[in-house]
């Protein structure tokens, strides 16, 4: 051995693991361990050391050493992910090598990546660096060199957003009206649960991180003025419930997430309760329960598990898209974020309003927004609008005769009036409302189960939901709200219509 290696490897021995390490917000373990696991904040972290075999044991104490270091200070994603990197190292290494790891072993590693895993030189530079700087042994000093001398490809920071990646990037308008129709019909057909309806509309409507929604509890929603406040970063990955922003959520949503937590606290929950509980979404429960019943985030469901339980319910009903070739439309949640932050600034929002409904500490991840050329976004709208107009029908149900044919026949409970305008029945539910949490009328005609009469006052509705709109006119989030609905009448309306035309041609004819 070295003079070199000799003083490293005497080094590493007379410095041992301390008893217990804590993370910068108060999160602790016993580095000791073979495997750690840790909560912060909503978070659940783990690393089994174990799964190192084979002569790799021999790094394991080298590697507590350099993550010990990123504990300390780093986000606990951080750390779970730089040892991911070196697990990923190891596997693709193969048969483990004598002596230390070197340019060589790297130089391998990354001819074994393919084009879309380079990012992962990057990420393991990382702690390669923090690694050899410690004088920890297993690496040698050349790898610190030859990474820092080359490119470390990562991902494009904003691509996502300014190419408007069909995939990973912001929804079109008409991908989200597509969307949020899908999502109403599959609920009221009893094929989503309601806590993904309600997720799904609260990502639209506030553009948050899925780990800020993991964090909400209960007493999180005002049902009396339809207001919602989101916990909000302290650091990029780690949100504490110290800080909050608010928003407005619309009448409907506001109406079912009532609902849903009135269901919630007659199982028992209270104010303090989660608002997406883990016993709630997971199919099954936690491996090992982690958290204290004191613990303020007891019974939160991990973002991760949130976000994966998420897209299985939706992708299940997502419509198809125009922009990949009509398969069915990905919903990650960090999609709807790049949305909401785009939709702003197409509505004319500065970057610091940007920056802080998204809740950014400054203003340099807000660029991406504006980046996009508005041709680019034209010829996309160009392009998708007639492909997914058939897909993208507001109205989902069936246009009858009058109460003699609709389905429950004027059974209590199936007829929809909008007292408001008239005493005339707009239409009928053919499952009489059952279940049902929308606000009628105005849900109704979005929904699959109203068949609206043929000579019913049709566009007194329209005109209604149109004053309403230019009253809200100086707000442009509440100005859209009914937007979709507005839609669905007019659809209804240009449907009798052509039952109309069609009678009086048939009578024409038969003349």
């Amino acid at each position: 051995m070295s003079q070199t290696n000799q003083v490293r490897a005497s080094t590493a021995v007379a410095i041992s693991l301390p008893d217990r390490i804590f993370s910068r917000n108060g999160a602790s373990l016993n580095p000791n361990a073979d495997i750690w696991m840790w909560t912060d904040g909503p978070f659940k972290a783990r690393i089994d050391f174990t799964r190192y075999s084979g002569g790799y044991e021999r790094y394991v104490l080298s590697l507590k050493h350099a993550l010990t270091a990123f504990f300390k200070s780093s986000s606990s994603a951080h750390v779970v992910n730089l040892e991911v990197a070196f697990r990923y190292f190891v596997e693709l290494t193969g048969p483990c090598p004598v002596g230390e790891f070197t340019a060589a072993s790297l130089s391998n590693f990354a001819s074994k990546l393919r084009h879309n895993e380079a990012w992962r030189i990057g990420t393991l530079n990382g702690l390669i660096q923090k690694w050899v700087a410690l004088n920890l042994p297993g690496i040698s000093h050349e790898c610190a060199t030859y990474l820092a001398e080359q490119r470390k490809p990562g991902n494009k920071k904003g691509e996502a957003v300014t190419t408007r990646n069909p995939l990973t990037g912001p929804l079109s308008e008409v991908e989200v009206t597509a969307l949020y129709s899908a999502v109403n019909a599959a609920y009221g057909r009893g094929h989503l649960p309601l806590w993904s309806v309600i997720l799904c509309r609260l990502l639209l409507a506030c553009g948050g991180r899925i780990s800020q929604y993991a964090s909400l509890k209960i007493i999180d929603f005002n049902p009396d003025t339809r207001v919602l406040r989101l916990p909000q970063a302290k650091t990029r990955d780690e949100h504490a419930r110290s800080r909050f922003l608010e928003f407005d959520i619309s009448p409907q949503t506001a109406h079912l997430l009532s609902d849903y937590i009135t269901g919630l606290k007659g199982d028992g929950y209270t104010d303090d309760s989660p608002l997406f509980r883990e016993d709630v979404i997971m199919r099954q429960g936690p491996r090992k329960e982690l958290r204290n019943p004191d613990d303020l985030f007891y019974g939160h469901c991990e973002p991760r598990h949130l976000s994966r339980r998420f897209q299985e319910e939706v992708e299940e009903v997502a419509p198809p898209t125009a922009r990949l070739d009509f398969a069915p439309l990905p919903v990650t949640p960090k999609r709807f974020r790049y949305t909401y932050g785009t939709r702003l600034a197409e509505e004319g929002a500065s970057k610091v309003v940007i920056a802080n409904r998204l809740g950014h500490a400054d203003l340099q991840n807000v660029d991406v927004y504006f980046s996009a050329s508005p041709k680019v976004v034209e010829n996309i709208d160009k392009a998708m609008g007639p492909l997914l107009a058939p897909l993208a029908r507001a109205f989902q149900g069936r246009l009858v005769e009058d109460e003699a044919n609709s389905t429950q026949k004027g059974t209590p409970g199936s007829r929809i009036i909008d007292f408001r305008i008239s005493d005339e029945t707009l239409g009928g539910c053919n499952q009489c409302a059952k279940g049902c949490a929308f606000n009628k009328p105005v849900a109704c005609y979005t929904c699959f189960r109203f068949e609206p009469f043929l000579d019913a006052p049709h566009e007194e509705v329209r005109e209604r939901l149109l004053k309403e709109r230019q009253q809200a006119a100086e707000d442009s989030r509440m100005v859209s709200i009914n937007d979709e609905v507005i839609r669905a009448v007019e659809e209804v309306i240009a449907l009798c219509e052509q039952v109309r035309q069609e009678r009086m041609a048939e009578a024409e004819n038969a003349a």
